[in-house]
């Protein structure tokens, strides 16, 4: 009889730390480079950074957002729950079909244009 309460006591404290322990759960984390494939549709990192980072500030970490600043490497999305929370809201505002940040720059004239060698084709040696 006494053995069964102890055992019970027991149990209820247990179940108390594993409810206590879920309540304080810290948010699932994830790497940029991840980011990119999981979340970001495959874009590069100056895509999200162009398009996402820098259009939708209020997403940093210091604006109390769930991504840190892009810097180093690293854990960077630090809620990945509110991160997919936050894409599928404003999934409509985000144009996925942007081009690439340096193909703009190009467009400008900022970066030198893609350098087309067709005028030679260089032979191939005969290894016989």
């Amino acid at each position: 009889m006494i053995a069964n309460q102890i055992v019970d006591q027991i149990a209820s404290k247990v179940v108390e730390k594993i409810q206590q322990s879920r309540n304080f759960e810290s948010p699932q984390q994830m790497t940029f480079e991840d980011s990119l494939h999981k979340l970001f549709h495959n874009k590069s990192r100056e895509w999200v950074k162009y398009y996402v980072i820098h259009k939708y500030p209020e997403i940093l970490t210091e604006n109390g957002g769930w991504i840190t600043k892009p810097a180093g490497r690293g854990v960077r999305i630090i809620d990945v729950a509110r991160a997919k929370k936050w894409l599928k809201v404003n999934n409509n505002k985000i144009d996925w079909n942007a081009p690439e940040p340096v193909t703009l720059r190009r467009r400008q004239g900022a970066v030198k244009p893609i350098k087309h060698n067709n005028d030679k084709i260089p032979e191939r040696k005969s290894s016989l």
